[in-house]
């Protein structure tokens, strides 16, 4: 199967899940106000997704400039997809479990995620807080968390659906699309999530390595940024004011996820063959048509999404081990 032919496909699947789900006007939590392009693509995607729909958002945050708001019964909250639905990046769990007690009475959808908890202790814990919520739907990015999801939140509507990002309107940033070079990428990321146990040693030595360039380094204008909303924070504090979060609203809302997204797009699109072991630097390979070679990640969530949507992909040559 092509590319193309797999977005499409990916695009109705996401559709005929999801849509039957979102019956109301809605608010959208958990926005990723912060450089990872990966989760900023999700972001995007979901928002270009919830245009196709006949419904409002009524408010929209990130987690740190959450402030509860007064809505009605009836409104849906979506919480943002992705792959923090782990003991890795468990500030998001808090989260979700913040959310699910202050809204006991509202339909919760959290959006397609990964599953993935080292330890077992955390997630019966955690199960037992969602088991709490009368409608709580929980959408599964790969068949391994769809699996998790049915046997420690059963009380839940668990539904496998594709990445946000797949429905990304491609239309809307091609002008952010660079000419292919003969260059080849080695998208490669440096945390906990890395596959430590691979050698990658078949990256050819004349492949660029990087990070998505958005981490591996910081402009001087985004550092003036985080020093400005430093001073607005002692300001809030001082005056009881709420000017840091009107400010970071306002830049990642209208200013940096565009900025990231086409930084995003700009990079990859220049490279005509890419090897990466981030799991949105493939589906960004994927929406731009191009052919790469895709690593496991340290806990297989790259290999799950392979494996359940990914595999009849003509272009992608995937890699779980050295041989």
């Amino acid at each position: 199967m092509s590319n193309v032919q797999k977005v499409s496909e990916l695009k109705k699947v996401i559709k005929n899940g999801l849509t039957p789900l979102i019956n109301n006007n809605y608010i959208f939590l958990d926005l990723p106000y912060y450089t990872n392009v990966g989760d900023i693509l999700i972001w995007q995607g979901t928002l270009d997704y919830l245009e196709t729909l006949p419904y409002k958002c009524l408010y929209s945050s990130s987690i740190e400039n959450y402030k509860k708001p007064e809505i009605d019964k009836d409104v849906i909250i979506l919480l943002i997809g992705g792959g923090n639905f782990s003991d890795l990046w468990y500030r998001h769990q808090v989260f979700r479990k913040k959310i699910i007690g202050e809204f006991p009475d509202n339909k919760i959808i959290i959006l397609p995620q990964s599953i993935y908890f080292k330890d077992e202790e955390i997630l019966k814990n955690d199960a037992a807080v969602f088991s709490q919520h009368k409608n709580l739907t929980i959408c599964l990015r790969d068949q391994s968390s769809l699996e998790i999801a049915n046997a420690y939140f059963p009380n839940s509507v668990n539904v496998l659906l594709p990445d946000m990002a797949f429905c990304m309107n491609m239309k809307k940033w091609q002008k952010a699309i660079k000419p292919t070079e003969n260059r080849i990428l080695f998208l490669n990321r440096n945390d906990m999530e890395k596959n430590q146990n691979l050698t990658y040693d078949i990256v050819p030595h004349e492949a660029e390595w990087h990070d998505w360039s958005t981490m591996e380094k910081t402009t001087s204008g985004f550092r003036w940024f985080c020093r400005f909303r430093g001073v607005l924070h002692r300001v809030d504090r001082s005056f009881h004011t709420n000017l840091n979060n009107y400010v970071s609203d306002i830049a990642y809302k209208k200013i940096l996820r565009t900025s990231y997204i086409k930084k995003g797009i700009g990079f990859l699109s220049q490279y005509s063959y890419i090897y990466t072991t981030r799991l949105h630097a493939a589906i960004l390979a994927v929406l731009l048509n191009k052919k790469f070679t895709f690593f496991d990640n340290s806990y297989g969530k790259n290999s799950g999404f392979y494996d359940t949507w990914l595999r009849d992909v003509d272009s992608i040559h995937f890699i779980r081990e050295d041989k």
